[in-house]
């Protein structure tokens, strides 16, 4: 889709912008980590505060010229849809985890996503009244602005990504710094706004603008249509709908017919509106684009409500064409599927007033093939997408065999809608079976990850009565439980490798609590070069940064040298103390010692070997409560707990993952429930996600169904919108 000349003169000429918009928020940013608010921050946060104003002082060239980078290749995706080749170019680089820690940096950026649109909030509506018309709309859209909060939000992370400061730093720096662009971009918006209107561009709302189903935030309040009767007051609210003598809602007598009531003028006039939707074009892409707009049962209302012969019929021919004109302005409705959507306008209208019942509650079949027909089309955006095409293709030849059908009812409808599942759980079938190698990963990780659960748990319960410092204490349980889980997987539970990491446990948790005995001296001297290797292979196959290897080796160091020094004696005269002793001289001294022939030799092991424990895997089943996470009940953590195990494959989501909203539908999760696999927009993209990142995004908002109410309802909710705000 090419991008019109005026709106591409117009980015550009704002992202030219963008370096001395990022220019002053470098700098209000430094003004306010300089100046916090000392009393609401703790001796660390300060600590980081002053560790960022350094870094972002000396590299402010670097974060300016990233944001730049950042901004213009995000507001260039934002310029229209992404093209066939960009959609055959995508080749999965390997499953890649979405797991908490990833996560948290979509939470830090959807917040910071907030605070700009709340800075900027009127601002920015009044922009999009303009870059509406500078696309050639006939009504305004968020959609029609590519410089959206969203993009400056995640060019800031990018930025802060490009400096060299942790990732508690590089939240801190985005919060600061959308506070400080928000303020600046709602001037900036106020700007170009008035650019335009200067260059002559007429904004939008001058001209028209169309209310979407479900949109706006001063919206009347919501009817619920799921209670009988729920539309009756609808009809009576329609221009007209109460105004002829004797008029009256929908009663049970009315929806109790057994024939249809329609008049000869009345069946005429539908016959042709019915030849009307055959004509439309179908099949071929190219001559649906090429094609006016669907055809719309509003086009023809007067002239079918002059034919009707009671005035419920008149109400109800009102409603249906107002609620489909509702339901086939959703501009994230392809056309293809708009034109699907018309085709079915007249016979939903023939049950409508055969059975006034299809009124009382969402969950009619009319309904529900609509619903289904629309919210397996709203999770593939992309117009290419084979799964968007092979669903327009199926729902086109099923609605043409509906409307060849004698006997128009709910039969049918519910006939077709079974067809339509059958359809869909196949689809769901072959994206899951394109995924196998995907699904076969993530049973492998969640196998890891339950049995070094198990493993950490057990060294856990060994370390009870060791002394050790917390870094030792988290290498042993966390990094040490990982090597053990990786030999496993890789090697089994018997092999050479994974025995000898085994051995590695014991013999650090004895060196950890060494008895003061020379003999304990000796056999730690005779294990330390065998001990060290393992430590040091174990760390290689999990790959431990070296600063943290580093830390572990300094902590042991220092307690091995404690626990070889002999016991309390006095230094030789003009000799060293035992806290002054190296090492070297400590082996030295100990070398030189008298061993009591009376004591017995002490057992190098205690009594308790982990090795024994530990090969046994069946007996480790349960992991210890301390290691476990709990939620107190009525929590929206306990909440987005429940909420996420209610999750089912074939259900479709948004959900906010790399820093933006997308469509997903559910293909697969463990049989533990701790990982869940996404289809994604593109075809043969896929998302994983553990179930820790999905509770911690259902907690913050940032995991929806793709449609928080069914189709009827949105369409009514847009109805009464529109009816309160008619277009002019």
């Amino acid at each position: 889709m090419s991008v019109p000349p005026l709106l591409q003169r117009f980015v550009d000429d704002e992202l030219h912008r963008s370096a001395d918009l990022i220019s002053r928020t470098c700098s209000a940013t430094l003004e306010q980590l300089r100046q916090p608010r000392d009393h609401l921050l703790t001796s660390s946060e300060r600590q980081h505060y002053f560790e960022l104003v350094q870094v972002l002082q000396q590299q402010q060239g670097v974060y300016q010229k990233a944001f730049v980078e950042a901004l213009r290749r995000l507001v260039l995706a934002e310029m229209g849809p992404a093209t066939q080749a960009e959609a055959d170019s995508f080749r999965m680089s390997g499953l890649q985890l979405m797991d908490e820690t990833r996560v948290e940096s979509d939470i830090e950026i959807s917040r910071a996503i907030q605070q700009i649109d709340s800075a900027a909030e009127w601002e920015l509506r009044e922009l999009q009244t303009f870059t509406s018309t500078l696309r050639g709309q006939g009504h305004v859209t968020a959609e029609s602005n590519p410089l959206r909060p969203q993009s400056f939000a995640r060019a800031l992370w990018e930025a802060g990504s490009a400096l060299p400061i942790t990732g508690v730093q590089q939240s801190i720096l985005l919060r600061v710094s959308a506070t400080v662009i928000g303020g600046l971009l709602r001037t900036a918006f106020a700007a170009a706004s008035t650019r335009l209107e200067s260059q002559g561009i007429e904004p939008g709302i001058y001209r028209t603008v169309v209310i979407a189903p479900g949109a706006g935030r001063d919206a009347p309040p919501e009817m619920d249509v799921t209670r009988p009767g729920a539309l009756d007051g609808l009809m009576r609210s329609m221009p007209g709908g109460g105004a002829d003598t004797g008029s009256s809602p929908v009663t049970g007598e009315a929806k109790r017919r057994a024939l249809p009531t329609t008049t000869p003028a009345l069946e005429q006039a539908l016959m042709r509106v019915e030849e009307l939707l055959r004509r439309m074009p179908t099949g071929d892409a190219a001559a649906i684009a090429a094609s006016p707009p669907p055809l719309r049962l509003a086009h023809h209302r007067a002239a079918l409500m002059a034919t009707a012969g009671e005035t419920v019929d008149r109400q109800i021919i009102e409603l249906l064409s107002r609620l489909f004109e509702t339901i086939l302005s959703d501009r994230s409705l392809s056309t293809p599927l708009q034109g699907v959507i018309a085709r079915l306008q007249v016979s939903a209208l023939r049950i409508a007033l055969l059975d006034p019942s299809m009124l009382d509650a969402y969950d009619h079949p009319v309904w529900q093939l609509l619903d289904r027909i629309v919210t397996a089309a709203s999770a593939y955006p992309h117009p290419y997408d084979t799964r968007l095409i092979a669903l327009q293709e199926f729902c086109d030849k099923l609605v043409q065999q509906m409307s060849a059908a004698p006997q128009q009812d709910s039969a049918l409808y519910r006939h077709s809608l079974g067809r339509l599942d059958a359809f869909l759980a196949d689809q769901l079938r072959r994206q899951r079976r394109e995924a196998e190698p995907s699904v076969e990963t993530l049973m492998r990780a969640e196998q890891a990850e339950a049995l070094q659960r198990t493993l950490a748990g057990r060294l856990v319960e060994q370390m009870a009565h060791v002394p050790a410092s917390p870094t030792l204490r988290r290498f042993i349980t966390g990094t040490w439980s990982h090597v053990l889980t990786q030999s496993v997987q890789q090697h089994g539970d018997q092999s050479p490798q994974t025995t000898g990491y085994l051995k590695t446990v014991d013999e650090l948790l004895w060196s950890l609590k060494l008895p003061d005995h020379p003999k304990s001296r000796q056999r730690l001297l005779e294990l330390l070069p065998g001990l060290l290797q393992r430590l040091r292979d174990g760390m290689a196959l999990v790959q431990l940064p070296p600063a943290e290897q580093q830390a572990v080796f300094d902590e042991l160091m220092k307690v091995h040298s404690d626990a070889l020094r002999p016991g309390a004696r006095p230094a030789p005269a003009g000799g060293k103390s035992d806290d002054q002793l190296t090492p070297e001289e400590i082996v030295q001294r100990m070398r030189e010692e008298e061993h009591p022939e009376a004591l017995p030799e002490p057992d190098p092991l205690d009594g308790s070997a982990f090795s024994d424990s530990l090969i046994d895997l069946a007996s480790m089943e349960t992991v210890p409560a301390a290691l476990m996470d709990s939620a107190e009940p009525g929590s929206s953590a306990d909440e987005a707990k429940q909420w996420v195990q209610r999750m089912a494959p074939g259900e479709r989501y948004r959900i906010f993952l790399h820093g933006a909203w997308t469509c997903v539908q559910l293909l697969w999760r463990s049989d533990q429930g701790h990982f869940f696999l996404f289809a994604g927009e593109l075809p043969q993209q896929t998302h994983s996600v553990s179930l820790r990142a999905l509770e911690r995004l259902r907690a913050e908002k940032l995991l929806r169904p793709l449609h928080e109410q069914p189709l009827i309802q949105r369409a009514v909710d847009g109805l009464l919108l529109n009816l309160a705000r008619p277009v002019g």
